[in-house]
């Protein structure tokens, strides 16, 4: 039972719990002061404290607590100003996130060991997720002033190798529908939720240690992203081309007469494309997700697709650059993978998957020309690279459930000697 301290008969014994409480209030409080609300990413990961509050599956009146605080959450946050919905979206989640957040602290102080241990194993995860959120938001600032010019001319002709414009047509196919733009526009935006939805399921509600393995994915993916935007940055074609996206593209004729040079793009925007991150974050939760509800899963799955749409149709980024975020995943999902039986070959996946990821960079750096030729063959490249990708992933699931077998055979024989005994 959660919450035993708070009904202790002793009242010394009860003064510092509440001097830590006040100081954990006033800490989240101030946390929702400060938050800046013109950006979604962060709001949107706060809401993920939602997330983790549920599945921690709180009493009758946590539930009516909960309500009371994001009531309250309201009148102390700083609205954004700018007239967008999904900002305000953001806002009313992150509401909603505070005061899941501000409970599930309390509940680690008031409740005794076993609780207490179950609560932080909730919500170290939702704070680890809040502050990676807001770190990558701040060293993506420093990749304009990294790369003045970047290689989008590269980006770009390499989509017209494949007889058009993926990111145009998508543009083009978002604009004359209000529905899918706003549903990509807010999966997009969202992805830090999808992040806190994962990792929660990822911890059973009677945990009693956090669940590492998908923060560990995660911030590699992020950590591994950045370092590869510095190998051929790109903004997105909504940058480099602005008006122009996404009616007018050069014909496939045309490109061989395309200047491949720098531009020069204003530093504030990030150097993000290559590969995308938002494909590749996507593709990962999408993989880890295996053993959870139909229901989640294809919400996952659905959460996926309209990422394709909207890293493309939204202009944020080329069609290669999902197609190098494929192997970059498989790669990140194979080191996140290397403990345990059959580490050799998750080495070589973990290879492989770098490989051809950085096979891919070269090639469109310095392979246009072989590219141009003709449609086939870099539509015969992106297939190739599916197929490889979606194959070695399969078998770094299969590993991973056969090596957990014989835990959970462990562990079925050790309940049988206990009952035994």
């Amino acid at each position: 039972m959660a919450w035993e301290k708070f009904t202790d008969p002793r009242p010394n014994s009860r003064l510092p719990l509440l001097g830590l409480s006040l100081a954990w209030i006033a800490l989240v409080i101030a946390g929702a002061w400060l938050t800046n609300f013109d950006e979604p990413y962060l709001p949107f990961a706060i809401a993920g404290g939602l997330v983790f509050f549920l599945r921690g599956k709180p009493s009758r009146w946590e539930i009516y607590a909960w309500l009371l605080g994001a009531t309250a959450f309201v009148k102390i946050i700083h609205l954004s100003r700018i007239p967008f919905w999904v900002l305000r979206v953001a806002s009313g989640f992150a509401c909603l996130g505070f005061a899941a957040i501000l409970l599930l602290g309390l509940r680690a102080l008031w409740s005794e060991r076993e609780e207490r241990e179950r609560a932080w194993a909730l919500l170290t995860p939702a704070l680890i997720l809040i502050f990676f959120i807001l770190v990558s938001a701040n060293v993506l600032r420093f990749s304009g002033s990294l790369h003045p010019q970047t290689c989008d001319a590269w980006l770009y002709a390499f989509d017209g190798s494949l007889g058009f414009q993926p990111s145009f047509f998508l543009g083009r196919v978002m604009f004359g529908s209000l529905a899918l733009t706003r549903s990509a526009l807010l999966t997009y935006l969202a992805l830090p939720f999808a992040m806190a939805v994962v990792c929660a399921w990822k911890t059973p509600p009677q945990s009693r240690r956090v669940s590492w393995h998908m923060l560990i994915v995660l911030m590699l993916a992020g950590v591994g992203g950045w370092i590869l935007y510095n190998a051929v940055p790109g903004t997105g074609p909504i940058y480099a081309f602005g008006k122009d996206f996404p009616w007018r593209s050069l014909p496939y004729r045309a490109l061989p007469e395309f200047p491949l040079a720098r531009m020069a793009i204003p530093p504030y925007i990030p150097r993000n494309a290559m590969p995308s991150l938002h494909m590749g974050w996507a593709l990962l939760l999408f993989w880890n997700s295996r053993g959870f509800p139909r229901v989640l899963r294809v919400a996952l799955f659905l959460f996926l697709l309209l990422t394709v749409v909207a890293t493309m149709g939204g202009g944020q980024h080329y069609f290669v650059d999902l197609v190098v975020s494929l192997p970059f995943a498989l790669a990140v999902q194979a080191a996140a993978s290397l403990m345990g039986p059959g580490r050799r070959q998750r080495i070589a996946i973990l290879a492989t998957g770098l490989a051809i990821t950085f096979s891919w960079l070269l090639l469109v750096r310095f392979g246009l020309p072989l590219m141009l030729g003709s449609p086939v063959i870099p539509w015969l490249l992106i297939l190739t690279t599916v197929g490889v990708t979606f194959y070695l992933e399969n078998r770094i699931s299969r590993n991973r459930t056969s090596d957990a077998l014989p835990e959970k055979a462990r562990a079925r024989r050790g309940e049988l000697v206990g009952g035994l005994r």
